[in-house]
């Protein structure tokens, strides 16, 4: 099969609908058939990364930057594989519709309990977002139903996690181009950071979230680089700091004393219509959220959000996005070692 016949499957939905569940299934479905299997996310890939980790898939975050095209995006889908999954979360909002408006066909992933009031749902719960919903359903949608008691006769996931009419699920094709460097150097991680590192380094020896054990080996054994991955917990110190030997943080509260702050959630005060027509038409970097608006977040030279939209929390806004001190390179925000190496921050 030529690279340009690759199917790529779309998943999309608000949070908590089955997503991530649903496309971890479909890559297992996939793999039992032979097939090579990788799944993307888009910058919500940080928070459910070490889930695709655990699970030994091969796991990429499709930036935002990748949606002003289907050429733009086939730069960032990574060669050699022979099924796509890719989750969009939020697909109703400006960024979301970036990312579905690449998409002739999308796989909506929606719970059993609200299989029959989703529109009125998404309208109660989030009533900024039906500005893209029309654009949303202007294409050939399939509803996934997961968290059904027993198997329907439509594609659903039962609440024994087994997947029912995979033959139903509606996919697009695409020209993968995305070649990733390849490196013999020794690196050791823990915690949660982009899947794309393990491509770059395949002697990548990863702790899980396990920071203690990997603290051991962080002191005693000798490496080429060592990846500080993120977590939920703010109040991990790491007191070793090795001369020499590069680090890449993406919890920088492991080093530096200002911790993430808790805030109440900022309003949408920018046009999401504009924030769309940013995306699509203005270069990477330019400004997608007013002062103060939620959409803020994303105002840095990569389009990656230093807010955690789902815990409420900022990560620490005085420090720059992308920063270095000494042999410690600080990603406040989920850069991606494209970024990295890109910006001089990693050598291959």
């Amino acid at each position: 099969m030529d690279e340009i016949e690759k199917q790529i499957y779309v998943l999309a939905s608000l949070n908590n609908q089955g997503k991530t569940t649903t496309a971890l299934l479909l890559e297992k479905y996939f793999n039992s058939m032979g097939m090579k299997v990788a799944c993307m996310q888009t910058m919500k890939g940080q928070y459910d990364v070490g889930t695709y980790l655990e699970n030994n898939c091969y796991h990429y975050t499709v930036p935002i930057e990748a949606t002003k095209s289907k050429e733009a995006l086939e730069e960032w889908i990574p060669k050699g594989y022979d099924r796509y999954i890719l989750e969009v979360t939020i697909p109703y909002g400006p960024i979301g519709a970036a990312y579905i408006d690449v998409f002739e066909s999308i796989n909506e992933v929606i719970s059993y309990e609200l299989k029959d009031s989703w529109k009125n749902f998404v309208e109660e719960t989030h009533p900024t977002l039906m500005t893209f919903w029309d654009q949303f359903n202007d294409r050939n949608i399939q509803k996934i139903i997961t968290k059904v008691p027993s198997k329907i006769d439509s594609p659903c996931v039962d609440t024994s996690f087994i997947l029912h009419h995979v033959e139903e699920f509606v996919f697009d094709t695409i020209d993968p181009k995305m070649s990733l460097p390849k490196s013999d150097k020794n690196v050791i991680a823990v915690g949660a950071f982009p899947g794309e590192f393990w491509d770059i380094f395949p002697n990548l020896k990863w702790y899980g979230y396990e920071y203690f054990k990997f603290m051991k080996d962080y002191r005693d054994k000798q490496y080429d680089l060592a990846i500080i991955g993120s977590c939920l917990d703010e109040s991990i110190k790491l007191l070793y700091q090795p001369a020499k030997t590069p680090v890449i943080c993406y919890q920088p509260s492991c080093y530096i004393d200002t911790a993430a702050k808790y805030c109440q959630r900022p309003p949408v005060k920018s046009n999401l219509r504009s924030i769309y027509v940013t995306i699509k038409e203005e270069t990477v970097g330019t400004p997608l959220g007013e002062n103060g608006c939620l959409y803020e977040t994303f105002n840095n030279r990569f389009w990656v959000p230093n807010y955690d939209l789902w815990w409420n929390t900022r990560k620490h806004p005085t420090r720059e996005i992308l920063s270095q001190e000494d042999n410690l390179t600080f990603c406040n925000g989920w850069i991606l070692p494209q970024y990295l190496i890109q910006e001089g921050y990693l050598e291959v």
